[in-house]
């Protein structure tokens, strides 16, 4: 008799935290896909950015826009691209977690000041109902998702490139 209350208790826990708990639980198997996928989404990303930057330099190749145009990396979590002149670029990016951060300064003309007028873009990694991972571009109204490296390098291409 003097377990009823335990019982009633558990009832009270089960029944009024039961949607907490699952959203936890589901949030906790997001995070795993996010951590297991997104290294392999920001490697591809690099990958794809390299190929755009070397496709647009050898198109270039010989016109008077022509200039120096590069893709680095440092770290296994960051990419650089910069580009000397018509247009200018310097730009960072970097993998944190569950967020692609874009760094970037850009300009018409020739090399301006790289620390001056800074701008970030933020891409947030997602997760679909399947466990499939999506990239989303929260800057962009309505947001864009990006479920290719692929896709998401061509809008980082072309928006760095384009003024």
């Amino acid at each position: 008799m003097g377990k009823e209350w335990i019982e009633a208790l558990a009832k009270e826990i089960r029944e009024k935290n039961r949607e907490a708990a699952e959203e936890y639980g589901r949030a906790q198997h997001y995070a795993g896909i996010v951590a297991k996928e997104g290294k392999a989404f920001f490697v591809a990303l690099a990958a794809s950015l390299r190929d755009n930057v070397d496709g647009l330099r050898s198109q270039l190749q010989g016109d008077v826009t022509a200039a120096d145009t590069a893709v680095a990396s440092s770290r296994p979590d960051e990419v650089r691209i910069t580009r000397a002149r018509f247009p200018w670029v310097d730009a960072r990016l970097t993998h944190r977690e569950d967020t692609i951060l874009l760094d970037y300064a850009k300009g018409p003309g020739t090399e301006g000041d790289p620390a001056v007028e800074r701008k970030s873009r933020s891409f947030a990694f997602k997760v679909a109902g399947n466990d499939s991972l999506y990239v989303e571009d929260g800057f962009a109204e309505p947001p864009r998702r990006y479920e290719r490296a692929e896709d998401l390098a061509r809008e980082i291409t072309e928006f760095l490139f384009r003024v």
